[in-house]
């Protein structure tokens, strides 16, 4: 099966396509929206894609992408620890002058460089093994936030490892696809609404739905509608699938008091299997 993935080789996304299942064959892609253009319109079967990072949140541009999507659905998700490395052609770190990464990367770094390197300038590219390319292709003055295996599979040297702010970093993948996911009995629902308007009480009256019916919640955010300030789209995830006849219930009391609602997937919790796989297949 084709999965795409932010690329190029040897990117957080591609071990992540890796660790998903040994029949899958990872398509390396340029961009978030080329992924879900991918998925939508049929050319592979699936797409990998960051939805939310313990140390900086949520990945925001994945989050946007789900709302304009008409087949697409959340069929999948994997989380796993997130290791940075410092990686150069060169050996050692007082050459470095700029360091280059994927944003998220380069935020969950940000007070490691203050500390240690506050005068090399940090710049953004499209994906961390983008940079890795770069950093080779510019020589010892030029630096990469990786992991081991971009590190690898470019020639760099790792001059310091370890280098996220944040120890317990741990980033949540969500796999997409075309077709339902059947339900396991350990299930997850993502969803997302608006309201018709803004009032008192508007967001505790649907999260009351799934308090009466003992429904654990996982996760909520927000995220501004773009149509005008002071407008907002939520999104839900929680226990359970959308087949389920309880959680129909509870989607059906949603709709009466939201503008809109949006069912993002139902898919199997993720679990300490991708955790165990990311460490054969170079992720950290």
């Amino acid at each position: 099966m084709e999965m795409g993935y932010l690329g190029p080789e040897g990117s957080y996304s591609h071990g992540a396509a890796l660790a998903y299942g040994s029949e899958v064959t990872g398509i390396p892609m340029q961009s978030f929206s080329e992924i879900f253009e991918a998925v939508e319109a049929g050319k592979i079967k699936m797409g990998i894609l960051p939805i939310e990072n313990s140390t900086e949140g949520a990945v925001t541009m994945v989050m946007d992408g789900l709302i304009h999507t008409k087949r697409i659905q959340i069929i999948g998700e994997l989380v796993f620890e997130i290791r940075h490395h410092l990686l150069s052609i060169g050996k050692n770190t007082e050459e470095l002058q700029v360091v280059l990464s994927h944003p998220q990367a380069l935020e969950q770094c940000r007070e490691f460089f203050r500390k240690n390197y506050p005068n090399i300038r940090l710049l953004a590219c499209e994906s961390s093994s983008q940079a890795c390319i770069a950093a080779k292709n510019k020589g010892p003055s030029y630096g990469a936030i990786g992991n081991k295996l971009a590190g690898e599979r470019y020639g760099l040297n790792i001059l310091s490892d370890q280098v996220q702010d944040n120890l317990m970093n741990q980033t949540r993948f969500i796999v997409i696809g075309r077709e339902d996911t059947k339900a396991t009995g350990r299930d997850k629902t993502s969803i997302a609404f608006s309201f018709h308007d803004d009032h008192p009480g508007s967001l505790y009256e649907v999260l009351r739905e799934f308090a009466k019916d003992n429904i654990n919640l996982t996760r909520i955010e927000s995220r501004p509608a773009k149509a005008e300030l002071g407008k907002y789209v939520f999104y839900i995830d929680f226990h359970g699938h959308k087949n389920d006849p309880k959680i129909q219930g509870i989607l059906k009391s949603i709709e009466k008091i939201t503008r809109w609602v949006k069912i993002l997937g139902s898919y199997p919790l993720g679990d300490e299997e991708g955790m165990q796989q990311k460490t054969r297949v170079g992720v950290v």
